[in-house]
């Protein structure tokens, strides 16, 4: 994570933070780095491209900051279609026939014009070590560009691309292309609480019509034994034809408002090589974790001297969404919280929620926080214990909510 220094500096150290919770980190300006078991290894070659490594993966940019390989090094399998390049940006003629700012129209997808780079604009960022990086600058027309930095850091399984754009456009639709070198018939996208597969091919009028896809976090292309996943942190219109995984970025609608988009854009997305399935991989918590990165706060008064956690859940199946206030406390003289859980692998589990906060009483409730009318059932008791709670024995997909009384502090 990087540690703020005076002067809008910052550092760079390795942190390992408990679920829900917090854990010290020296001040910065005595701050020892501490060398990672695989640092990130970053090589300029002669011709302009750069190579970054973490021993996780193994990236390499041309010349111009279009991605010509990524290697998952355990297996050594290669996730770039053969012959192709990803992180190809690609404009397309937007022009709706009704509705500007609200329809897309398939027939854009006719107009694809690849934005082409310059070579040797590529540098290198940051050296290695902790963490690796490079950067380009991309001409998208002579009214808008683009700035890249492309970051690798140790541990990390997915590489980053933070993005930067200056859009002045009319009617344009810019996206990003990564051919994979995965087959398979279906994609799968997240949803709220869950995830959703759309066909990969266009074999009918329907499939068709289902040209875009709304996604949350993340995206992933899956065969056996291996998978491309395709994470960001605020782009929702996604596609996977064939074996190619796109991202929709940026439009240009002039109506209602003929200044919508125009401007700055700042946002990231990354791409994850994995093995096995995305629910084994653990696609979920990595695109979790690159939308909620660690925070570094400065304490007032005497830093605490161990790690903690509020919770933790037994399963990496169960994701805990949300901790709130809840609206109204089953009792004065308690503290109510409402945890918001969701099955996310489409399994049956058996999960286990740990806390270390004073529960007097926990019970599943509805959306509204209130206690479910018709009784718990027998697999999803809960019991009142100081320290951990059944959540539940669900069945796939499956969201759920959880009033937690604790004692006042």
């Amino acid at each position: 994570m990087a540690l703020p220094k005076p002067g809008g500096a910052h550092s760079l150290a390795l942190v390992t933070v408990p679920s829900m919770g917090y854990a010290p980190v020296p001040a910065p300006a005595s701050l020892q780095p501490l060398p990672p078991q695989q640092p990130v290894f970053v090589a300029q070659e002669t011709d302009g491209s750069v190579t970054l490594d973490n021993g996780i993966i193994r990236v390499r940019l041309d010349p111009t900051g279009r991605l010509t390989s990524l290697v998952l090094v355990a297996s050594g399998r290669e996730a770039v279609a053969e012959g192709a390049v990803g992180n190809q940006f690609v404009l397309f003629d937007d022009v709706p026939l009704y509705w500007d700012a609200w329809d897309v129209m398939d027939y854009h997808l006719e107009t694809r014009k690849p934005v082409l780079g310059q070579a040797g604009t590529l540098a290198v960022g940051t050296e290695g070590g902790l963490r690796g990086s490079a950067w380009f600058l991309l001409q998208i027309t002579p009214s808008s560009r683009l700035s890249q930095e492309v970051v690798l850091d140790a541990g990390c399984p997915y590489v980053r691309f933070h993005t930067e754009v200056h859009w002045h456009e009319a009617h344009k639709f810019l996206k990003v292309e990564f051919p994979a070198r995965v087959r398979c018939s279906q994609a799968t996208y997240e949803i709220q609480f869950g995830h959703l597969q759309r066909p990969t091919h266009y074999n009918t009028s329907w499939d068709w019509a289902r040209f875009e896809v709304w996604a949350h976090r993340w995206m992933d292309l899956s065969e056996h034994g291996f998978g491309l996943a395709l994470l960001n942190d605020c782009k929702y219109g996604a596609s996977v034809r064939g074996s190619v995984l796109s991202l929709s970025l940026l439009r240009a609608p002039k109506a209602p408002d003929a200044t919508a988009d125009m401007g700055r854009h700042e946002f990231t997305y990354a791409l994850m090589p994995h093995k096995g399935s995305f629910q084994d991989a653990g696609v979920i918590r990595a695109a979790y974790s690159l939308n909620f990165p660690l925070l570094a706060l400065p304490v007032p008064g005497p830093a605490p001297a161990t790690s903690w956690s509020a919770f933790s859940l037994s399963s990496p199946a169960v994701v805990l969404e949300t901790v709130k206030q809840a609206e109204t406390s089953p009792e004065s003289q308690t503290r109510a919280l409402v945890l918001r859980l969701y099955e996310a692998h489409g399994s049956h589990v058996d999960c286990w929620l740990h806390t270390s906060l004073p529960i007097q009483e926990a019970i599943l409730c509805d959306l509204l926080e209130q206690r479910d009318p018709a009784g718990q059932p027998p697999e999803a008791h809960l019991f009142s214990l100081p320290s951990a709670v059944p959540v539940a024995r669900t069945s796939g997909g499956r969201l759920w909510g959880l009033l937690i009384a604790a004692s006042p502090a």
